[in-house]
């Protein structure tokens, strides 16, 4: 599998994160400690992109729904997802990672929808 880098870019009052490799739980928590360094900086609106990331493992997964609690519940902020596949996309909907961010087909169309 190909090293996790996990790029940032605020766009706006948008944070976007761009996932580029094996998403295991390692990269989850780079993926996490990403979106955390950018609340004291005023962001709680994230875009996570995961086109780069083809391959997410449970402990990935379990390391994302922390993120949306974070970001959701205790942040009271919003979530995007763009660049899933269909397996991840089913996987999300399964976790329930779809019930706390919404999927879009494209970055710019996340970016948009905030």
């Amino acid at each position: 599998m190909s090293q996790y880098a996990c790029a940032g870019e605020a766009r706006g009052a948008v944070f976007v994160l761009r996932s580029t490799g094996y998403l295991d739980e390692n990269a989850g928590m780079s993926l996490r400690k990403a979106v955390e360094e950018a609340f004291p900086k005023g962001f709680r609106n994230f875009v996570l992109n995961f086109a780069g990331s083809p391959v997410i493992n449970s402990q990935g997964i379990a390391q994302l729904i922390e993120i949306t609690e974070i970001v959701v519940d205790e942040k009271k902020g919003k979530l995007a997802f763009t660049g899933l596949n269909d397996l991840t996309m089913n996987v999300f909907k399964m976790v329930g990672l779809l019930r706390m961010g919404t999927a879009f087909p494209t970055e710019d169309a996340a970016v948009g929808s905030f």
